[in-house]
């Protein structure tokens, strides 16, 4: 017996609703309470009651007594960060990580592709009274605005660099041209090292963690503290040290010594 060309495909109420509602908390920065909930997933707070119930209970929301406001915790982080590629790069970076801060004296973190967007897995502090940092978990929009996009974005295969640089195109309303272009001279720089492009929000060096493929599965970046020009003697120094840093990272995950 043929199956109908427009059948309607299997669904999953349950399951849906339950993503509707990790996915409306991971938007927003602060709790909301069920009745914001509710109205964020189109449904009634009672439709909702019983699944943030079990959400709490397995340790992927939290409900603060006082407000009654729900949170994600970091559980869901904790899966992903268990999942052997992002396991086996947070294995290789996190020392290599530790050195650098420690070497140049600024934080510096490790953020992902995730969907049309990036997320920061990892995050080292000098040991140092002040400086400028990233939240762990914390998801950015892929624009130039930020180096750690770009770089994410150049360091890609034909097809999948093509596709973000539409995304970037859109996101900063230039051509997708203009965007290829950007990334072309990053390409060619090894990194992001320039932030007068008019375009950066924070100046910042940012290096590709490099697989076997060619591609990059990470960008590694050093946020600079004082957002004027640094002196020229100090960046080449940052910008050394950075560079080093992902190239060892990039060894210890499968990419070839010279590549």
């Amino acid at each position: 017996m043929k199956k109908a060309k427009n059948a309607v495909q299997p669904g999953a109420p349950a399951l849906e609703k339950g993503l509707d509602l990790l996915e409306a908390l991971a938007a927003e920065a602060r709790g909301l309470s069920q009745k914001q909930l509710a109205e964020r997933v189109g449904r009634s707070v009672g439709e909702i009651f019983r699944m943030l119930v079990a959400l709490e209970r397995r340790g992927y929301v939290t409900r603060d007594p006082a407000t009654g406001e729900y949170t994600l915790t970091p559980r869901l982080f904790r899966i992903a960060s268990q999942y052997p590629p992002t396991e086996r790069l947070l294995k290789a970076a996190l020392p290599v990580m530790e050195q650098l801060a420690s070497r140049v004296q600024l934080s510096c973190h490790l953020t992902v592709l995730h969907g049309e967007q990036f997320m920061v897995i990892a995050r080292i502090e000098p040991e140092w009274l002040m400086g400028w940092s990233v939240k762990v978990g914390a998801v950015f929009p892929l624009t130039q605005q930020y180096a750690s996009a770009k770089v994410l974005a150049a360091f890609q295969l034909e097809g999948r660099r093509r596709e973000l640089a539409d995304v970037i195109a859109e996101q900063d309303r230039i051509s997708g041209k203009k965007a290829l272009a950007a990334l072309d001279r990053i390409s060619a720089e090894g990194g992001n090292f320039s932030n007068d492009d008019g375009y950066t929000r924070i100046l910042a060096y940012s290096c590709p963690i490099i697989e076997a493929s060619g591609r990059a599965v990470a960008a590694l970046t050093v946020p600079l503290v004082r957002q004027d020009k640094i002196p020229a003697g100090e960046a080449a120094t940052i910008a050394s040290e950075l560079r080093n840093a992902a190239k060892v990272v990039s060894e210890r995950i499968g990419a070839s010594a010279g590549g």
